[in-house]
């Protein structure tokens, strides 16, 4: 991936990547991955950053930098996770968030 296009990549706010990138994945809960095309809202961003749904060691590096991302953006982990395993579509959850002006 050239310089541009990975400047371009990142330049979609959280609730962008949940609308348009989750729509790769099937939603699951409970966990980042099902190892293959299963994803919660918090694995979207992760693989939109680059992870590839194994949990291995780039599986916490890729945290870490998701977690950092959510905190400049106000965006609070713990409920993006109880969004996602209380039944939250990734929409609703963009929802939510553009809404309450996380």
């Amino acid at each position: 991936m050239s310089k541009q296009q990975l400047l371009l990549k990142h330049e979609l706010t959280v609730s962008q990547t949940l609308r348009t990138y989750g729509k790769q994945f099937r939603q699951i809960r409970l966990r980042y991955s099902d190892g293959t095309n299963g994803r919660c809202a918090m694995g979207v961003i992760m693989s939109y950053y680059g992870w590839d749904g194994r949990e291995d060691f780039d599986a916490v590096n890729n945290l870490l930098d998701t977690s950092g991302t959510l905190n400049r953006a106000g965006i609070d982990y713990s409920l993006l996770k109880d969004l996602n395993d209380s039944g939250f579509t990734f929409d609703e959850i963009a929802n939510y968030i553009d809404g309450v002006g996380m």
